[in-house]
């Protein structure tokens, strides 16, 4: 592709990776009471979801979902419940004491089991599926002269993408953090996330 197409690329790009989806605003609750690096690490299970979902965006096995009724119905439906599971166990998490100094109660920590929520998270969204089919077909086509190497560039930056943004949520949870547990907003503000991830939920069982 030329310089033009791969900076319209990226640009477009921006808005999908760093918008506070399902995953960053998992990441973003992960770091508010783990930190920095646990959430960051446990986002490393969104990628080989990512990398699946590019992939059959790329081969045109998507197509097949959209065809598919009851396969697309059921992955629809097994993510908007984990949603909302996740989501719950979020709520349950803050508890019920709300004051000077009180947070929800702190998940022990499990990097597996952080990294396959986001993975299931990532990978339960048949709409994400279409929607890079969509995307991807905007500046490379299959049959094209040169399309696998260009849609694995494009790959690459996606993922670089989405770690880079996964990031930037997890610093700002733990920046927030400190600040958050002395005022006694992070039972709150991880009630709110925990709401966020079950309309999340809603929202894709209602689509």
């Amino acid at each position: 592709m030329s310089t033009e197409l791969w900076l319209t690329f990226i640009i477009a790009s921006l808005p999908v990776h760093f918008s506070p989806g399902p995953n960053n605003v998992l990441a973003f609750s992960r770091s508010l009471t783990h930190g920095y690096k646990a959430a960051h690490l446990a986002s490393l299970g969104r990628y080989p979801a990512y990398l699946l979902i590019f992939l059959a965006a790329g081969s045109g096995l998507s197509l097949l979902l959209a065809a598919s009724p009851v396969a697309f119905a059921s992955l629809k439906w097994g993510g908007a419940l984990y949603l909302a599971w996740a989501g719950y166990r979020l709520l349950r998490s803050a508890g019920t004491e709300m004051g000077i100094g009180k947070g929800p109660r702190r998940e022990p920590l499990s990097l597996y089991q952080f990294m396959r929520a986001e993975f299931l998270v990532a990978i339960m969204n048949p709409k994400a599926i279409l929607f890079a089919t969509a995307f991807y077909a905007q500046f490379v086509t299959p049959g094209q002269a040169g399309f696998a190497r260009q849609f694995a560039q494009m790959v690459a930056v996606s993922l670089t993408l989405e770690w880079i943004a996964a990031g930037c949520f997890c610093l700002l949870g733990a920046g927030m953090a400190g600040a958050a547990q002395r005022t006694g907003l992070l039972a709150w503000i991880t009630r709110g996330l925990g709401a966020i991830l079950v309309g999340f939920g809603l929202l894709l069982a209602a689509s």
